[in-house]
């Protein structure tokens, strides 16, 4: 049995990738050891940008006759994310672990550990598997809006401005240490703490092009299908990294030989802060280690004390999910609270935020029935926009999951039978297999029920047997986890009415797709 932190990643970086088998000993040996960690010498990260498509509905837009506001598309949503090298990666996730530990330790006896629900196991049932995830966190806040409909109520959403860019250093050190309950960091823990803060990286299109002539690929064995062998080969174009099954672009050696000028460092001006002459500090760590994560919280550990004392004083609810927060209170306090989160976002953690993302939303009984919504720039409630939080939507009586979701899911199943047609018509496919079976899986409730995953086994009577991987799903699971959670509040399925077509939408494609592919075969 291997401990939860030891976790070995496949995707390509710099370095020959790590084996569970071959390498896990002397991984242990050598993560767990402060001394050889306080020594170590931490590789670039590597950097890329994630763009997201954003298709959402005007300001103050008003329904169409389906009922629907109108959307447009709007400039992506761009995220920069950093990998760790895999021993890095390890070394991370296991001092990720102790500060979970101390963090936990730290919060045992203080109430305000209960409004800080991202990234931690926290039990769905005390002393029961299962941990709650943001369906649960979302049931929670809106089933106290549900308990408080009687009250003029003010709903706060605000998420902090590029939370992880813009983390002040001496504030991570100073929790850092107290989560710890020590004076100084030791020396391993300040060694993770600077190859974090001075956030060395190397683009990841910069190093490819550099390297991709001659790349680390795996390759089987010939006559042996349980084993496979590294060796060097050319790839045209970075999108084929996964088909040709590139491990690593490099090993360290020939990086530091070669590469070392690819090497990137934050400086103390950016662009957008000239105005300070290069007086300001080093801001932020790279979002996307397995530590990052553990450090928002720890980071935030002041921040939350006080909101929280504050919402608990005055009968309100305060929760952050990360960098995403909402406070729930009476609206005679909306102003309060408001404020309070600015200036204590400023003070405590040297963060902001932004006027424009912040929402504040406004729910009353009128007339025997408890409705509202969002407070616009003049002060008036447009109930168009209702309440989005953890990725539902709330009209004060019953829960949706946002449309954004669906969105999603049905541009990837239309992805996956264009890419079944493309491989389905080509003359090598004698069959002209469309791989039904994983579109099954992937997009209708055949592939939602979650389950223990099988590998071919000679052994056995059956040809398989059982491993400790699950497979968990697809996003009916999801939907389905969903509207069991919020069925209190709803009283009834609302949110499986809101996945009722995916069947028959998922039909409409599959006779499609076999069309297309009965048209191309014919053609050729």
């Amino acid at each position: 049995m291997f401990p939860d932190w030891l976790k070995f990643k496949k995707y390509p970086h710099i370095g020959k990738p790590l084996s569970k088998i071959k390498d896990a000993g002397w991984v242990m040996d050598y993560v767990t050891s402060p001394s050889k960690i306080a020594k170590h010498k931490f590789t670039p990260l590597l950097h890329k940008v994630i763009y997201q498509r954003k298709y959402r509905p005007n300001k103050d837009a008003l329904k169409n006759i389906s009922g629907k506001r109108e959307r447009s598309v709007q400039d992506p949503k761009k995220r920069e994310i950093f990998y760790a090298s895999h021993l890095d990666s390890i070394i991370y996730s296991y001092y990720s672990s102790k500060l979970i530990d101390s963090y936990e330790n730290y919060l045992q006896n203080k109430d305000f550990g209960i409004s800080a629900v991202a990234y931690r196991k926290i039990p769905v049932i005390s002393g029961k598997k299962g941990n709650k995830s943001n369906i649960e966190f979302a049931f929670q806040t809106f089933q106290f809006i549900e308990e408080n409909k009687k009250r003029k109520l003010s709903i706060i959403v605000a998420d902090v401005t590029s939370f992880f860019d813009n983390l002040d250093h001496r504030i991570l050190h100073k929790q850092w240490k107290k989560v710890l309950d020590l004076e100084s960091l030791p020396e391993d823990h300040y060694n993770v703490y600077k190859s974090l803060i001075s956030k060395k990286y190397v683009d990841e299109l910069d190093l490819f092009l550099k390297f991709k002539n001659n790349l680390i690929v795996e390759r089987g064995v010939p006559n042996n299908d349980k084993k496979t062998r590294l060796r060097y080969k050319s790839v045209k174009h970075i999108w084929n990294l996964k088909k040709e099954r590139v491990v690593a672009y490099c090993t360290k050696e020939d990086f530091f030989k070669k590469a070392i000028n690819l090497i990137k460092v934050e400086k103390k001006c950016s662009l957008q802060h000239k105005r300070c002459r290069g007086k300001c500090n080093l801001k932020g760590i790279p979002q996307g280690t397995p530590i990052s994560a553990t450090l928002a919280n720890i980071y935030m550990l002041d921040f939350d004390k006080l909101i929280f004392e504050k919402a608990k004083k005055n009968d309100a609810y305060y929760q952050r999910y990360s960098d995403d927060l909402i406070i729930v209170c009476d609206q005679k306090d909306e102003n309060l609270f408001n404020n309070l989160i600015r200036d204590a976002i400023e003070d405590l953690a040297k963060l902001e935020i932004q006027p424009k993302k912040t929402n504040i939303y406004r729910y009353q009984e009128i007339d025997g029935c408890f409705n509202g919504g969002i407070l616009n720039e003049n002060g008036q409630i447009v109930p168009n926009k209702q309440l989005e939080y953890l990725g539902f939507e709330y009209d004060g009586n019953k829960v949706r999951v946002k449309t954004v979701g669906f969105s999603k899911f049905y541009r990837s199943m239309k992805r996956a039978f264009r890419r079944g047609v493309h491989f389905a018509s080509k003359p090598e496919n004698k069959n002209h297999n469309l791989f039904e079976e994983r579109l099954y899986k992937r997009f209708t409730y055949k592939g939602a029920k979650r389950r223990l995953k099988y590998k071919p086994d000679s052994t056995s009577e059956t040809g398989y047997s059982k491993t400790k991987q699950q497979h968990w799903g697809n996003y009916i699971s999801y939907l389905e986890k969903a509207n069991r959670v919020m069925r209190p509040i709803n009283n009834d399925d609302t949110i499986q009415k809101q996945y009722s077509k995916f069947w028959l939408n998922f039909n409409k494609e599959m006779k499609k797709a076999n069309t297309e592919i009965g048209d191309k075969v014919k053609d050729s």
